[in-house]
């Protein structure tokens, strides 16, 4: 195995670690948490001063109509970048939540005679639960199946088996939270097609980690989240992407920036034409030009790049965890073949809470839990650098040998 710091100098994406914020406190800390929350770039700082100084401070009302009015659609459009979508086929709108219900109902209204929703056990909880409720919206005949992939040695085919001609919709997360196991997204976009079924993916744990080419690989719908991977900050407005052939759908939840001509102040005024129509009401402006820097790192970066450094990074602890960390009770739950994977590896130990407390307490490596008893531990490939994984094994042993996770095992801490 080649040393981390020869790795780290031949990088070609090294330079990037420096266009982001580090605590002049914490010059040892190893942030592996960027599956939750990515770091700060350095540049949101000069864009937070000129939004909220001079745009909001010196223009007051007048930003309106000096490019706050374009933002959910400029930056959208950026993402489709990302995405490999055509211009106009993505916007910031809400919270994934909101618009995952709005897209859901939109599909569901337009399948009346299809009462199934289709998803897996490995989706985020959160979105097996917007999915009942955009069924409770779209009829009291539709309803969720979730197929349990959660012990399937093929995912795909458990999925696929369960697929017929009730369902309206499978929606997927493109990336599971939990073990990072990553869909074939034209392979199921595909069987769903045969039976004229749509699919709508959340895109919220891969996007800016691993390449989505959605022209390529037949993707209809999607939504995710932006303060991940790419960087937007806490709290960050998600986006829609609806491709421009799906004209038939409409927002459920109308709303005059939805419409076609917001400012005639008129309650029937029709929606929007394009992928405006899911916009419902006032953007997020200052939250949304908060996204623009890491999103143009990224595609600086190029994707094709980022993923390969994302696959040697996580390869590469897996490596060392097999090597180092499987006497101590550890094991690596995500899959082993990146084709499968995203950019996070979920490490299985019975004391996981403990041993990611400690962790973060006492060794200065942030990594988040998930019940009941997985460590996840994110690559981000512009910040994350290969001697971080090779200290954070490291503290791993260091947290089990010095007692650390005997010190930590009753703690409970409200956010894992």
């Amino acid at each position: 195995m080649n040393p981390a710091s020869h790795l780290d100098s031949t990088d070609p994406l090294a330079d990037f670690r420096n266009r982001f914020v580090h605590s002049s406190d914490e010059a040892d800390l190893i942030y592996l948490d960027g599956n939750s929350l990515g770091k700060q770039p350095t540049a949101v700082r000069q864009v937070l001063t000129q939004v909220v100084d001079h745009e909001w401070g010196e223009r007051l009302i007048r930003g309106w109509n000096e490019g706050w009015l374009d933002i959910s659609g400029s930056v959208g459009d950026l993402i489709g970048e990302l995405l490999g979508a055509q211009h106009g086929e993505v916007t910031l709108a809400e919270n994934t939540s909101v618009c995952l219900y709005k897209t859901a109902v939109a599909v569901l209204r337009s399948h009346p005679q299809r009462p199934t929703v289709l998803t897996d056990s490995e989706n985020f909880p959160s979105d097996i639960q917007i999915l009942r409720s955009a069924c409770g919206s779209a009829g009291s005949d539709h309803h969720v199946k979730v197929v349990d992939t959660s012990s399937a040695s093929d995912p795909t085919s458990a999925l696929l088996d369960a697929l017929d001609d009730s369902t309206a919709l499978v929606s997927l997360s493109h990336v599971s939270y939990k073990t990072g196991w990553r869909w074939n997204l034209k392979e199921i976009n595909d069987a769903a097609a045969k039976v004229d079924a749509q699919v709508l993916w959340d895109f919220s744990h891969s996007v800016g980690a691993v390449p989505i080419d959605v022209q390529s690989d037949g993707v209809t719908l999607a939504v995710g989240c932006t303060y991940k991977y790419l960087n937007g900050g806490p709290g960050a407005p998600a986006f829609i992407y609806v491709r421009s052939d799906q004209d038939d759908l409409a927002n459920p939840i109308t709303g005059w920036f939805g419409t076609a001509d917001p400012f005639s102040f008129d309650a029937s005024s029709p929606p929007a034409s394009g992928i405006e129509r899911f916009l419902t009401g006032t953007p997020h402006v200052v939250s949304a030009a908060l996204i623009r820097p890491g999103v143009e790192m990224l595609l600086e970066a190029g994707m094709e790049r980022v993923y390969e450094k994302s696959v040697s990074l996580s390869q590469r602890f897996i490596e060392l965890c097999d090597e180092r960390l499987s006497s101590s009770g550890f094991e690596v739950r995500s899959p082993r073949d990146p084709q499968n994977r995203g950019s996070h590896v979920a490490l299985f130990h019975p004391d996981a809470q403990a041993v990611g407390l400690a962790l973060i307490n006492e060794k200065s490596v942030i990594p988040d839990f998930r019940p009941p008893d997985l460590l996840r531990f994110g690559f981000a490939p512009l910040y994350t650098s290969f001697t971080d994984v090779d200290l954070t094994v490291s503290r791993i042993m260091e947290a089990v040998e010095d007692g650390g996770v005997d010190r930590w095992r009753n703690e409970n801490p409200l956010v894992p």
